[in-house]
């Protein structure tokens, strides 16, 4: 208990406290306290009992911060059915506000009132990503602008323009396996409706409770107008694009992964609990 450690968030000195990358209450996958299989696709396998944290990342100030962030971006998620625990029973997204196209759910436009502070939430979970020493982040990397920039936001409680970190949002329509995977910092092209030109952008993809933001790392790229409008907080607009877990890359990731740890069990000295746990499904994706 060493009173003169420095919270990375406050800059302050104090003791260092549990706190989540991912906030627990979206990524926990069990509630009877069993462990779960980690695997990367480059990775070995190993048992975990909840998603990952860091204790010395934050002192009691910075997470009482951080928690209050989680707070109410959680309440906005479930309160709008835009994670898998918002949706009660139900095993399809069942609202009012879907677009179909050919007949089939596409995307949502959602007024989401409190848009900013969902903002906010989504920068902390990059910047603690950013943050964190923890080996499973060790590919999450933001230049020393970005992170600084980001841990006042979240300091403030100021997330800024949305214009900053453009962020989209895409949502699994159908309930599949409950998993978690760590963030990754991924590179698309942006198709520029009016220039019919592209133009490759990063952006950090966080991925919990059936649901994934691309928070876009500009670094000097230009966003279009036409871009912006598909992003979290539009004039006041939200578009969440949908997808059915069966078509979606997360399920494509699973499989990849049972084929993975199925294969240990002819490579010594793999256990015979972990190919279990890995038949039944109960994964924790990275």
């Amino acid at each position: 208990m060493n009173p003169n450690q420095l919270c990375a968030l406050t800059r302050t000195r104090g003791t260092f406290v549990k706190s989540h990358i991912l906030p627990l209450a979206l990524t926990r996958l069990e509630r009877r306290g069993e462990k779960f299989v980690e695997t990367g696709i480059d990775s070995k396998t190993k048992r975990r009992s909840n998603s990952w944290y860091d204790s010395a990342l934050v002192t009691q100030t910075g997470e009482n911060i951080l928690a209050d962030i989680d707070a109410k971006g959680i309440d906005i998620l479930r309160r709008y059915k835009l994670v898998w625990s918002g949706w009660s029973s139900e095993r399809e997204l069942k609202s009012n506000d879907q677009v179909l196209v050919d007949g089939k759910p596409h995307h949502r436009l959602i007024d989401i009132h409190e848009a900013h502070a969902l903002q906010l939430f989504f920068l902390s979970i990059v910047w603690r990503a950013a943050a964190s020493s923890r080996p499973e982040f060790k590919d999450f990397i933001l230049n020393h602008n970005e992170l600084e920039d980001l841990r006042l936001k979240i300091l403030n409680k100021n997330p800024g323009n949305f214009s900053e970190y453009p962020i989209q949002l895409f949502q699994l329509s159908t309930l599949g396996i409950h998993h978690n995977r760590t963030p990754l910092i991924e590179q698309k092209e942006m198709l520029d409706v009016n220039l019919y030109a592209n133009n490759t952008v990063d952006y950090a993809r966080v991925y919990f409770d059936g649901l994934t933001a691309h928070i876009h790392l500009l670094r000097g790229r230009n966003v279009s107008q036409s871009y912006q409008q598909t992003c979290l907080g539009a004039q006041g607009t939200t578009t969440v694009f949908l997808h059915r877990f069966e078509d979606s890359r997360a399920n494509a990731d699973i499989k990849e992964m049972i084929e993975t740890v199925l294969k240990e069990q002819y490579i010594p000295p793999s256990s015979p609990s972990l190919i279990s746990m890995a038949i039944k499904l109960a994964w924790n994706i990275r």
